[in-house]
């Protein structure tokens, strides 16, 4: 672990909300932050981390009286580095998307963890609400969830729904989101490995919660199937990834005899789950086995965005609901 930022009980923060195209949530998104920093959140500032090269949340920025950081690059992962290159010196930086809403003390409870062992990720909780009506099937599956993990725990993986970032630790390690990626995603992923491979730490809280209402529109079979089809894709891609062509080749012949078997065989298990009438067993398992589907396509090199946009509209861009 590299030395602290600052030794303070109550350090700077700098509370970074990623948005593109969404003005409309920001004025309750910020009141929300506002009222639920906790107690001990004393020297708080507040930025929009505007995706949008029309600058469409400028505005909203000075009438909701933030600081505002334009980042034009397209892509998530451009987005974030903007806000840890925003940070002030021994400033943390807490990144929460634009279509959460945080709950009390959300971000005490980040930065107790910090404090007590100065890692520099302290990963909170998304907790996932889907709309009534949702199909018992598509919550059943899991499309949508993140394990609760407990205060302190070491983790090997990062997102960065809700997360607070060292930004003084990450800098020194060299770390930085690989803005190359576009509206791929992934850039979380990225970046935690990246980070336990420079020797920082990850850590757990289980205090700190935002809350993510899914959309309607993202409670189909269609869509979780899209999804999880890309999220297979892009993992291929991204731990394909290497400097040399012959273990980019390698590597990727091992994700397609890997997504193939499992492909197989979350099928075969599927179609007994379906004929045993276990319904939760069932959608499970043909989330994994859409996701081996990906991994296949990714080995081939057919990668599908994401976070594409379309008709200069976001289709959850620079933010939105991350399994």
């Amino acid at each position: 672990m590299s030395a602290p930022s600052q030794l303070d009980e109550n350090p700077s923060v700098l509370v970074a909300v990623t948005t593109f195209r969404r003005t409309e949530l920001l004025a309750p998104l910020i009141a929300a932050i506002r009222t639920n920093l906790g107690p001990e959140a004393t020297d708080v500032r507040i930025a929009l981390v505007d995706n949008d090269p029309e600058r469409s949340a400028a505005s909203a920025a000075n009438e909701l009286g933030v600081e505002y950081i334009h980042e034009p690059t397209p892509g998530i992962a451009a987005a974030r580095q903007a806000a840890l290159d925003g940070a002030r010196d021994g400033e943390l930086v807490a990144m929460v998307d634009d279509d959460v809403v945080p709950q009390p003390g959300w971000l005490d409870a980040l930065v107790r963890v910090w404090t007590t062992s100065h890692p520099a990720v302290v990963m909170g909780y998304v907790d996932y609400v889907w709309p009534e009506g949702t199909d018992p099937w598509i919550i059943a599956g899991g499309f949508m969830r993140r394990r609760r993990r407990v205060n302190g725990q070491r983790l090997e993986a990062m997102a960065t729904g809700n997360v607070l970032i060292d930004s003084a630790q990450v800098r020194e390690l060299g770390v930085r989101f690989d803005a190359s990626l576009g509206l791929a995603g992934g850039e979380d992923m990225l970046f935690g490995r990246a980070l336990l491979a420079a020797g920082g730490e990850i850590m757990a809280s289980a205090d700190s919660v935002v809350r993510d209402e899914v959309p309607v529109e993202r409670t189909t079979k269609e869509f979780v199937r899209r999804r999880t089809i890309s999220q297979g894709q892009m993992r291929t891609k991204l731990l394909s990834r290497s400097p040399s062509a012959a273990r980019t080749l390698a590597l990727r012949a091992m994700h397609l005899v890997g997504g193939t078997v499992r492909l197989v065989v979350f099928s075969a298990r599927g179609v007994v789950a379906r004929l045993r009438g276990d319904v939760p067993a069932h959608a499970v398992l043909r989330r994994r086995t859409w996701f081996a589907q990906g991994r296949i396509l990714g080995a081939v090199g057919r990668i599908t965005p994401e976070y594409a946009r379309t008709s200069d509209v976001a289709l959850g861009a620079a933010s939105g609901a991350r399994g």
